[in-house]
Order: C-alpha cells, then structure tokens, then sequence
C-alpha cells in the first residue's frame, strides 16, 4: 500500500511539473500591430501604392516611368518605450545595389529581404529599370528573430525609409519615402502563422 501510495504522489507531482514546464516552455510568436503607416512619392515619374491588410501584410506596386541611373536606399529603425528615450536599432543609407549585401549580413534581416523577394519582383540593380515592380501580400514570419529583438511589452517601433536618387552635385532627390509605426505582440505560436 504504502507503494502505491507512494508512486501515486510521484506521479502526481510529475504531472504537476510537466504541466507547468509545458506552459512555460510552449513556443511564442511575435505579431506586429500596424498603428500608423504613411508614403510619399515623385509622381509622375515614380509612382508607389502600398495596402495593408488585417493580417499584417503589406502589398505594394511600384510604377517606374524613368530608369533612376543612381538609386539610394535608407533605412532607420527606431524603437521607443515609455519613459525611455528613443533607440536606433538600424540605421543605413547605400546606394541601392549595395543593399543586398548589407542586409545579408544582418541574420536577422536576412530572412526578411529573403521573404520579400519571393513575393516579388523587385530588383536591387543599379540603375534602377522603368518597370512595374509588384510585393504581393507580405509577411514577415512571426518566429523571425527580429521581431522577438523589436518587442518590448509597452514599446513601439518606427521604420523610415526612402528610395532616392542621387545626382551629379551629390545631392539626393526623394522618390519615396515611408514611414510605419507600429507596435510588436507576442502571443503563443498558433494559427495566424
């Protein structure tokens, strides 16, 4: 008796840890609520319409009238949390062809340009060709790493970006810019993935 007493409390108390390690150690997925998001862009010549869609996916088309012959690319990722002061998380400018390469050694960007360029046809060349350039809906997985270094339970993010050209006297002439804010969510792993 005493036996059965005893595996019974062991099994009782192994269940017991198991269910805790299981909700302690249940994977989480990180989601990006979208807050605000704006763009510009040099119509005629370079023409940009961007959708955002509930599921956090964004869809662009990009009408480019004239070839751009020195394409800029700048990217700023800021964070922010209450009380704290503002973080640059990433800050780039290169020239538009030199992108790929810079985004490939951050890891944690890498899937992301990886990701878009699978649902698009954007090209990172120099110069930049006349073309339709279409992003169908895109998502960045809710496992990517980078999102898990963007949470922070009451902050937000910002990206700015821009595609300039830069011309004979150095200066650099908007084609588009954007601006998105947003906030990251973590949540368990489930079916928004």
């Amino acid at each position: 008796m005493n036996v059965i007493s005893d595996f019974l409390v062991f099994a009782t108390v192994w269940v017991v840890i198991a269910l805790h390690s299981e909700v302690d150690c249940k994977e989480k997925c990180y989601y990006i609520n979208l807050l605000s998001s704006n763009w510009t862009d040099d119509r005629p010549r370079f023409v940009v319409n961007m959708t955002f869609s509930s599921q956090n996916g964004i869809a662009s088309i990009t009408t480019i009238n004239d070839p751009v012959a020195s394409p800029v690319a700048r990217l700023l990722i800021v964070q922010q949390s209450p009380n704290e002061s503002k973080r640059i998380v990433y800050n780039m400018t290169t020239k538009l062809c030199a992108i790929k390469g810079m985004i490939d050694a951050v890891p944690l960007f890498k899937p992301v340009k990886d990701n878009m360029l699978k649902q698009s046809n954007y090209t990172f060349s120099c110069p930049l060709k006349k073309g339709v350039y279409v992003m169908n809906n895109m998502r960045i997985n809710p496992k990517n790493p980078l999102l898990s270094v963007l949470y922070q339970a009451k902050g937000t993010f910002t990206v700015m970006g821009a595609l300039l050209e830069e011309l004979p006297n150095t200066q650099m002439h908007p084609l588009s810019t954007y601006n998105i804010e947003g906030k990251i969510l973590k949540k368990p792993c489930g079916r928004l993935e």
